[in-house]
């Protein structure tokens, strides 16, 4: 009995590690289409907001909190003004910031709704704080190219070149970039101490 609860926890740890992955990989995906679509990632944006409105509004008639759904529907709304410089976004500007401490402050205040109310299930939580409080921000931040002159990278390709241009690359795929050429550089540091 102690091996196959030994086992359970692993195997629990195993499938964590396989779903964040997973996670990842899906984001790198759609990170790269949205930088070659921003046109129609915009516009799929813009209707993502329109019908969690209509879901969060549908949700009254469960009895949820209606102060909560309606800023909830105005911080999808405060989210929405990010789309007018899109895919472009000043990290400083007061749209931008305003739209982060709106994401974390209706995750929390949604948090403690359902805490407080046991009578929901945890499956719907799960769906109502996907659909309802994160699609929106996660699209956002999945698609968003910071504008700051600090931030875009160059492509592998120009600087093989020697060429000074730049791409512009979204949030996702800058981070990623970045952590990948540190990785590269350790690396043969290590190889050369051995």
């Amino acid at each position: 009995m102690q091996v196959l609860r030994e086992l359970a926890r692993v195997s629990w740890v195993v499938g964590a590690v396989f779903v964040v992955f997973s996670v990842a990989c899906g984001l790198y995906v759609v990170s790269e289409w949205v930088e070659e679509y921003p046109r129609q990632t915009r516009r799929l944006i813009r209707y993502a907001v329109w019908t969690v409105d209509v879901l969060l509004v549908l949700a009254l008639l469960d009895g949820l909190s209606v102060w909560r759904i309606a800023l909830t529907v105005g911080a999808n709304h405060v989210y929405a003004l990010n789309l007018t410089r899109f895919p472009l976004v000043h990290l400083s500007s007061a749209t931008f910031v305003g739209s982060c401490v709106l994401a974390v402050s209706t995750h929390f205040m949604w948090f403690a709704y359902f805490v407080q109310n046991l009578r929901y299930p945890f499956d719907e939580v799960c769906s109502f704080m996907f659909f309802g409080v994160w699609l929106v921000p996660l699209a956002l931040f999945v698609s968003l190219t910071p504008a700051d002159s600090s931030l875009p990278s160059s492509s592998a390709q120009s600087a093989a070149v020697g060429s000074t241009t730049k791409s512009r690359q979204n949030i996702f795929k800058t981070m990623l970039t970045h952590l990948r050429g540190a990785e590269q550089q350790r690396l043969p540091q290590q190889l050369h101490n051995d």
